[in-house]
């Protein structure tokens, strides 16, 4: 069975932008679907209906999008998006602080837009869309009952994925937790010690690498098993 075509989800409103990236992904990958949308409501409707496999969020996206006439923070956004797929930022120039605890967790990557660095902004894309492609794989391996029956080396490849995948996050999220209750009760004057927003936000981002995880993983074995189950 060939690999099945991928979707990316492009949020942004600036055309010359989303006619270069169109370009430059279509001429690096041949299964590809790039939907367009102007802000992040609108991705939010796209994806009732589909999950794309890399969401691609223009910064300015967001910081000109309000709610109630608030500014959305960017992290919020990336957060709430990296539970549908993995996101990669279009910035302005270097990464904002508020994102690093995402980019470190493995939910997000950050990359600049000169127009020098456009094709770092295809490859950050391309290894997301690969990387995708290689968790279908391995739930197609491990779905296979003849392949399971035989002791196929794909099953064993799959599990250690699944234990990377799971554990990474999870040991990251126990360890800065620990770190954080232990200073709490060493203080014991019931705040929250210096550092204590940092270590919560790389919890906070962990935990969205985790969900986002268990949701891509899910989705492929759903998907694989529809096609099993569906007549010849």
């Amino acid at each position: 069975m060939g690999t099945r075509e991928q979707t990316v989800l492009l949020i942004s409103s600036d055309e010359e932008l989303c006619a270069r990236t169109r370009s430059e992904l279509q001429l690096r990958e041949r299964k590809l679907r790039i939907a367009i949308v102007r802000s992040v409501d609108a991705a939010r409707m796209v994806m009732r209906e589909e999950t794309p496999a890399v969401i691609v969020l223009q910064e300015a996206a967001v910081r000109g999008n309000n709610r109630d006439g608030v500014p959305l923070p960017l992290d919020a956004v990336v957060s709430v998006l990296a539970g549908y797929a993995p996101v990669v930022v279009f910035g302005n120039d270097e990464r904002p602080v508020e994102l690093d605890a995402l980019v470190a967790a493995g939910a997000a990557d950050y990359i600049g837009l000169p127009d020098a660095n456009f094709p770092a902004a295809a490859e950050a894309v391309e290894r997301r869309l690969k990387r995708s492609r290689e968790v279908e794989t391995h739930v197609r391996a491990a779905q296979n009952e003849k392949q399971l029956a035989e002791g196929c080396p794909g099953i064993d490849d799959f599990g250690q994925l699944l234990r990377h995948e799971l554990n990474n996050p999870l040991t990251g999220i126990l360890g800065n937790a620990e770190l954080l209750l232990s200073e709490v009760r060493r203080k014991n004057d019931g705040k929250l010690p210096p550092g204590a927003q940092t270590r919560l936000e790389t919890i906070a981002a962990l935990a969205v690498r985790l969900r986002e995880t268990v949701r891509r993983l899910s989705q492929e074995w759903e998907t694989n098993q529809e096609r099993s189950n569906s007549p010849k």
